[in-house]
């Protein structure tokens, strides 16, 4: 029997059949049927036994803990451990007093943070091994239970708020039904996972884009590691499945949803950065303004075909910016679900690469008008002030108006492909100074003669500055 194949003799289980393993601290099924119901998908052994170790000797486990974040060391951990995986859930403005499945929760660092946030989280794994560190990872949350279990053996009651299957819908193909048919597979996947939701409940979805511009600029296919493998359509059907947005939209009417949201995620959902919904037109907000590149290929070499700025500039400006966006974060119900908010925003961006205390968020609102909110991920927006010997650094969280135009960056980015690109640079570089003097200058000099700027001076960067006009 193939591994895509169910055996009819195999009988399907609820979930509260399963029997809680006191040493394990994992719901499990009889001890005589558990090696039919499970699969060995892993990171390797050795990466994973690290992972597990980290996390035993962790004192802070948290959903943001910088200690787990100083035991990163390649990108196996840094996936499991590192700061950002939460950030396409922060996003939605769900009810804490939500239950919540999440199917396929591999080593528990989304788990983690649906335990600190939800009144109750039922995470299903289908690794043991796995299973034990997503347990690991959430020790001291009484609220969470992990059940280990190859979901395909698996049937439910619709008693969940929400159901999320977060980087798991693509690998229905290899682990969950037919393997010769991926979008069958698929399909069973989603009917599956309708079943374990109430009659309002929301489906949460996080899944690369096929026809993501990383992957037409270089970057090898997430899951097989092959250049321009979802792009020519996943010819081997031993691999997952990605889709495009209409394929997908496609997919969940099939499966019975009618109620479709889209996000769209950059460099992609794992540790998104850039999260942009579909409310307003590209062009005329200026998303290309708050996508950052190049984008980063995850633990294999990359070639860059073109200037990934640059295009996405022009992706944004020909209405086209989302339908290529790296991933999609869907949340789908099956008709006009109270829970399915329509947004108050059109983009959202994550500054998380900081101390805790400066991380924060930057949304692009519109209501009740068009302004740039920032607020920090962690406490409030006090002013903070570090002293390091004779330099103390004020730093300030506070909204503003938002302006039209390109930042300044797109300059640089297309002054690079002039005949004599160094007296292009060296004009914005004139003009770029010339600009900091007349705003910032503190009226003094150093002892060179160069002029001593504002502290404020810090953020005036190209990434920061927004010009009308590109200079031609």
């Amino acid at each position: 029997m193939g591994k895509g194949e169910i055996n009819k003799e195999e009988k399907h289980r609820y979930l509260s059949e399963f029997q809680y393993d006191e040493e394990s601290g994992i719901y499990m099924l009889p001890e005589q049927v558990v090696h039919t119901k499970t699969f060995d998908y892993s990171d390797g052994t050795k990466v994973e036994n690290y992972i597990l170790t980290s996390i035993k000797n962790a004192k802070n486990i948290s959903d943001d803990s910088d200690e787990l974040m100083s035991m990163v060391k390649d990108w196996p951990s840094y996936y499991h451990l590192g700061i950002g995986r939460s950030n396409i859930l922060k996003i939605l403005n769900l009810s804490p007093n939500s239950k919540i499945l999440e199917l396929g929760s591999g080593c528990g660092a989304l788990t983690r943070y649906l335990g600190e946030t939800f009144e109750l989280v039922d995470g299903v794994e289908g690794s043991p091994f796995r299973a034990q560190i997503a347990r690991e990872r959430c020790r001291d949350l009484k609220n969470v239970r992990i059940f280990c279990s190859n979901f395909k053996y698996t049937k439910f009651d619709s008693t969940y708020d929400v159901v999320t299957l977060i980087g798991v819908l693509e690998y229905a193909p290899m682990y969950f039904l037919d393997e010769h048919n991926p979008e069958k597979s698929c399909l069973a996947l989603l009917k599956l996972a309708k079943t374990a939701l109430k009659k309002n409940g929301i489906l949460i979805i996080a899944i690369e884009n096929k026809i993501g511009v990383k992957y037409w600029s270089g970057c090898p296919e997430d899951h097989t590691g092959k250049i321009f493998d979802s792009i020519h359509g996943h010819p081997s059907n031993q691999s997952p499945k990605t889709f495009s947005k209409k394929e997908i939209e496609i997919l969940l009417k099939s499966a019975g949803f009618s109620n479709i949201s889209f996000y769209y995620c950059f460099p992609d959902y794992k540790f998104a950065s850039t999260i942009i919904t579909d409310i307003g037109d590209e062009k005329d907000f200026y998303l290309h303004n708050w996508i950052e590149v190049p984008f980063t290929s995850y633990n294999i070499p990359r070639i860059y075909t073109f200037h990934e700025g640059l295009v996405i500039k022009t992706l944004s400006e020909s209405g086209l910016l989302r339908k290529f966006a790296n991933s999609f974060l869907i949340v789908v119900a099956q008709g006009n679900s109270p829970m399915i908010n329509q947004p108050d925003w059109i983009a959202k961006k994550f500054s998380l690469k900081r101390r805790k205390e400066f991380r924060s968020i930057t949304t692009l609102k519109i209501k009740p008008k068009i302004y740039i909110e920032k607020k920090r991920l962690f406490d409030n927006n006090k002013d903070y002030i570090v002293r390091n010997n004779n330099v103390k650094v004020k730093h300030r969280i506070t909204n503003s108006s938002w302006y039209e135009g390109d930042l300044m960056i797109f300059n640089v980015f297309k002054a690079l492909f002039e005949r004599d690109f160094k007296k292009k640079v060296l004009e914005i570089l004139k003009k770029y100074y010339q600009e900091l003097v007349n705003q910032y200058h503190t009226g003094i000099e150093d002892e060179e003669g160069f002029p001593l700027l504002k502290g404020n001076s810090i953020d005036h960067i190209f990434r920061n500055i927004i010009q009308k006009e590109m200079i031609r």
